[in-house]
């Protein structure tokens, strides 16, 4: 996966088409896993888009809805956006697509629960 574009409306990304993606062989189509994998990674990231300061958020709940397949041998994209924040939860919103946002291949809704930058400075203090 790689960034596209991160601002304080949202994050996008890109994953590359790629053979070792692929959940049907005789489709080339790439498996759901992948798609859910990059759902979580771009609600995930959205969440760091609108945070004053760098603190630890786990995925609490993700939803996707899976609307149809991606096509092969195309990339697909991904963005998400933090629409609300509160003291102890981030929720937030997004779409994998290929050719545009408006012909979606899945939605995504998540929940992540802010632990606070006190747990990411005693993460910091254990890998060091």
């Amino acid at each position: 996966m790689s960034l596209v574009k991160a601002d304080r409306n949202g994050i996008e990304l890109e994953m590359p088409y790629d053979s070792r993606l692929i959940g049907n062989p005789e489709t080339g189509v790439i498996h759901s896993g992948a798609i859910t994998t990059l759902m979580d990674s771009c609600c995930g990231l959205a969440v760091f888009t609108r945070m004053e300061q760098l603190e630890a958020c786990p995925t609490l709940d993700l939803r996707i809805d899976h609307m149809t397949t991606a096509q092969p041998d195309k990339p697909v994209r991904a963005f998400a956006e933090a629409y609300h924040i509160t003291r102890s939860m981030v929720f937030t919103r997004g779409v994998a697509y290929q050719e545009s946002r408006d012909q979606p291949i899945a939605h995504a809704v998540g929940t992540f629960m802010r632990i606070g930058q006190n747990s990411m400075k005693s993460m910091q203090e254990r890998f060091q």
